[in-house]
């Protein structure tokens, strides 16, 4: 009588050619071995959900079983019949392209989830560097009209949020969030605190349920005012450039750290806080979902790009193409069908990543690794 081993179906599976992970989403129980006893046929099996048991992966299965991550199947000739793990994709890119000779637009305009428009800025506070870690407008005179962007966001139907970055006449602050308001899309006024407008923008949040404010704090910020200003719909994003960065904000209830790095290796201490250990890494909460499409797609990013002032649209800095040149919609259809489309960049594809079975449970690729200032989570 031959064996099997089935894999419960909650159970994250990830084999390379030099690992290889059984992952419990729902207890984080593990297997993780960095010399894998699987055969090629073995993963293609494992891919799917099953190993046959057989002397040589007898030990790993074991684990398995010990660790409550499978069942063991009694068979004679016929293997039972098992759904597949992967993904189902109801259509794709490549096959409306190759049935059609080129991309239509209906699909490209429900991907596209959230945009950042960066405005004005006339602090020259951070380098250029650190305003992109930011995603905010570089020190620059120019202000960009944003009612074109907005005409052209409306073929987007899946819209969820447009994020205005930096600072913004009262008058165009109100239009836009008229704008958000009749399309049913969340706005964000992305602001330094020193450039922010409390009086009007706290009413115009009273007037618009569709509204938050998200305010950029440095150790410079008078704290106590801070405080004062916050409410419901007001957000606090910490600057931080070294540990005593976060001590200090420490009396902020709810503040979200936003590490900001530099090329000269001056930030050492808040850089080695950010590298994770592998225990931290297989400890980690992620679904079987969030899994599986960490496979796929970079979440930090897939659905989400930026608009310049001088109407570059870019993925992590890197730009695609300019509003000037061709409308939003049909640059995102050109974009979303190539190869080095950023959305699709996951671990797998980065050569430092793609042979460790920890791909799908480690943090996506980060605006931090694409600036080459550090390796990944777990190297500097």
């Amino acid at each position: 009588m031959n064996k099997l081993f089935y894999f419960y179906p909650h159970c994250h599976l990830k084999s390379t050619e030099k690992e290889v992970l059984v992952y419990d989403t729902l207890t984080q129980k593990h297997v993780y071995l960095k010399e894998s006893p699987l055969s090629k046929v073995d993963r293609e099996s494992f891919r799917l959900g099953f190993v046959r048991v057989s002397k040589t992966i007898e030990g790993f299965v074991n684990q398995c079983f010990a660790s409550e991550l499978g069942y063991f199947v009694d068979f004679d000739r016929i293997s039972p019949f098992f759904y597949g793990r992967d993904l189902e994709f109801v259509t794709s890119l490549n096959k409306e392209r190759n049935a059609l000779g080129h991309n239509s637009q209906s699909y490209a305009n429900l991907l596209l989830r959230e945009v950042t428009i960066l405005l004005n800025n006339d602090k020259d506070d951070y380098s250029d560097d650190m305003y992109l870690q930011m995603e905010y407008p570089k020190c620059n005179a120019k202000t960009i009209k944003i009612d074109n962007i907005l005409q052209q966001l409306s073929s987007f139907q899946y819209l969820e949020n447009i994020i205005l970055s930096g600072e913004i006449e009262i008058s165009e602050l109100l239009d836009a969030l008229m704008y958000t308001k009749e399309n049913n899309v969340g706005a964000i006024h992305r602001v330094m605190f020193k450039s922010f407008d409390y009086a009007t923008e706290l009413e115009l949040l009273d007037k618009f349920d569709n509204f938050s404010i998200e305010l950029l704090v440095d150790n410079s910020t008078d704290l106590a005012r801070v405080k004062s200003l916050l409410r419901e719909h007001v957000f606090v994003k910490a600057i931080v450039k070294t540990i005593s960065d976060v001590n200090y904000f420490v009396g902020i209830e709810n503040v979200i750290y936003l590490p900001v790095l530099s090329h000269n290796h001056d930030n050492l201490d808040i850089l080695t806080q950010m590298i994770l250990l592998e225990d931290e890494i297989l400890q980690s909460s992620k679904s079987i979902k969030d899994c599986r499409i960490a496979d796929y797609v970079n979440p930090n990013i897939f659905g989400h790009l930026t608009i310049d002032n001088e109407g570059y649209v870019s993925a992590f800095g890197e730009r695609i193409s300019s509003i000037h040149d061709s409308d939003l919609p049909f640059i995102v259809n050109s974009w979303i069908g190539q190869d080095n489309c950023i959305w699709y960049k996951t671990r797998k594809n980065k050569y430092l990543c793609k042979q460790c079975a920890l791909q799908c449970l480690c943090p996506p690729i980060s605006i931090y690794e694409e600036m080459g200032l550090y390796t990944s989570p777990c190297t500097i």
